[in-house]
């Protein structure tokens, strides 16, 4: 991959960005790619896990010294704070880059600000290559730093008539091989299964995501049902490991249902 624009650049940076999904919440999915003077890509990387090096530092540590004077190209604006790790605009200006091309700015106020602090360095800073490919990778995460409530995802199958399973409890799929392996791969990139207490009841279904890769080494995924009525819950959790966090849009979720089921 020689001599890209940085539109083609950032197009491989979505690509990279999506290997994230699914471990590395409660931060965002980012990609980043460095190309050199010329145009050359020589660094790239992704955000893999939360407390893990974010996609700026993975690229810049690839290019070494041939960032230096190049362009930075990032699916989400550079952080600007210090968490878990140091902030990624720094090390952008400490890297000698020149030019920063951004697909979607940072809404979380905690972290944004480095398209600020780049400009001030005098660093060139773009903002909105291919946003909407970007935003659509970040969906889930964007929602809840914009909106303030959990991304939802809502899965069904069903059978031409309507039903979803024979009347008899003979069957045990209805869906075909490809479609399961589809909802795991789906289940894989979410902090939380829920399906409803009648299911739980009757099926006992296991809601793991099985056949995906191994999470972060701070997932930890919940499984629970929760029944939309007053007064009837259910909840059924998957143990965690001793040194990991239950992902805050769990609780967020169980809040925004338990709120529901109050009005």
């Amino acid at each position: 991959m020689a001599g890209v624009s940085t539109d083609e650049a950032m197009r491989r940076a979505i690509a990279l960005a999506a290997r994230g999904l699914g471990t590395t919440s409660p931060n965002p999915v980012v990609g980043c790619v460095l190309l050199d003077p010329d145009g050359d890509v020589v660094g790239e990387g992704f955000h893999a896990y939360a407390g893990g090096p974010h996609a700026e530092i993975v690229a810049l540590a690839q290019a070494g010294r041939r960032a230096r004077g190049g362009t930075a190209v990032v699916t989400l604006e550079p952080c600007d704070h210090i968490g878990r790790t140091g902030p990624c605009s720094t090390a952008l200006v400490r890297a000698g880059v020149a030019r920063v091309v951004i697909a979607v700015p940072d809404p979380n106020p905690v972290a944004s600000g480095g398209a600020h602090t780049l400009r001030d360095a005098g660093v060139q800073v773009d903002i909105g290559v291919r946003a909407d490919e970007a935003e659509a990778g970040n969906l889930a995460w964007l929602t809840s730093m914009r909106r303030g409530w959990p991304h939802v995802i809502w899965k069904y199958a069903a059978t031409l008539d309507g039903r979803s399973a024979a009347a008899d409890g003979t069957s045990m799929w209805i869906t075909s091989e490809a479609a399961r392996i589809d909802v795991h791969a789906l289940r894989g990139t979410v902090d939380a299964v829920v399906v409803g207490v009648g299911t739980v009841l009757a099926d006992d279904p296991r809601l793991a995501a099985e056949a995906t890769r191994t999470p972060g080494p701070t997932e930890c995924r919940d499984a629970f049902s929760y029944q939309l009525t007053v007064g009837g819950t259910v909840s059924r959790y998957i143990d965690c490991p001793s040194d990991a966090q239950r992902p805050p849009v769990t609780a967020a979720l169980v809040d925004l249902l338990t709120r529901a089921t109050a009005r």
